[in-house]
């Protein structure tokens, strides 16, 4: 990876951190769905500008149900899922569980496209679930009904993220990536918008404004900045490059979390994310390939 993209990629990690931070600031204010619908639809403004400005052609009509199904599972049921367990779970907890959408995306691809289910990506799938059961049993968080429905959400929106991932390798490999990120995040505007306008005459009077400034650093940045980055990464280096940022985010989550709301970092903490992030890393070979790079290592030494 070229230093350019390094550094991209380490500022990608820092803004999709704060994500996870801001919506424990905004959705306790402003509620899951308009939360979910500002995020989405100033995201969705910013990329379509960005993606028009390139000349992206969207073929609408050709693709309307593509954008559709991925803006349900990539952004608005995700999203929302995210904004619900935000009012329960630390940050470090709600990274922790986004970092197992590479695992799911295993079982989604033996699932819908019949790819071989091998003991290793099994293995991958129960040790994931071990380090979430680790993170919730001796993290700092007591374990109440709401701890792990919050827990429960979040790992439901990484269930998400690995359908819509299967789902645009089945279905979108022919749309360029920036048109179907903006025309997702349009279809997933509008389909939240019903369910978030009855929060918004509530929101107008009582919501801070250190709540809108998250919404819209949500949105501008987290979604629409991090996505064109994000893409930018895919078509330089390769997807499975770009994905490596999963590995960084619980990290940085943790640390904008511990900095600017007081939220604790343990030793319970560190051990159920490393558990995670182990899991992610066999899951996408990684751990794989660092083993082999070690063995030729010892026999060339």
């Amino acid at each position: 990876m070229s230093n350019a993209n390094l550094f991209r990629l380490l500022v990608l990690s820092a803004i999709w951190g704060t994500s996870f931070m801001l919506m424990r600031i905004a959705s306790p204010v402003l509620g899951p769905m308009l939360t979910t619908l500002g995020r989405a639809g100033l995201g969705a403004i910013a990329l379509y500008l960005f993606a028009r400005a390139r000349g992206v052609d969207f073929q609408l009509r050709r693709n309307a149900k593509t954008y559709l199904v991925i803006g349900l599972f990539n952004t608005a049921i995700p999203f929302v899922l995210f904004a619900w367990s935000a009012l329960y779970i630390p940050s470090s907890y709600m990274a922790t569980m986004n970092s197992l959408a590479p695992v799911f995306t295993g079982v989604f691809g033996y699932l819908m496209l019949k790819e071989k289910l091998t003991a290793v990506r099994l293995g991958a799938f129960i040790l994931g679930m071990v380090g979430v059961a680790v993170l919730v049993g001796v993290g700092p968080t007591a374990v109440t009904t709401q701890t792990v429905l919050g827990v429960l959400a979040a790992m439901g929106a990484a269930v998400c993220y690995g359908y819509a991932a299967t789902y645009t390798r089945m279905h979108a490999s022919g749309i360029p990536p920036l048109a179907s990120a903006a025309g997702s995040q349009i279809s997933a505007s509008l389909a939240i918008l019903p369910f978030a306008l009855p929060d918004l005459p509530h929101a107008m009077q009582t919501a801070t404004l250190h709540a809108w400034l998250a919404v819209a650093f949500l949105g501008l940045v987290c979604t629409g900045v991090a996505y064109a980055m994000f893409f930018h990464l895919i078509a330089t280096e390769g997807a499975s490059k770009a994905i490596t940022v999963t590995f960084l985010v619980p990290a940085t989550a943790s640390l904008w979390a511990w900095l600017l709301l007081g939220e604790p970092v343990t030793p319970g903490t560190v051990a159920g994310i490393a558990t995670v992030l182990l899991a992610t890393a066999i899951a996408v070979g990684l751990a794989e390939k660092a083993l082999l790079l070690l063995r030729r290592g010892a026999r060339s030494a």
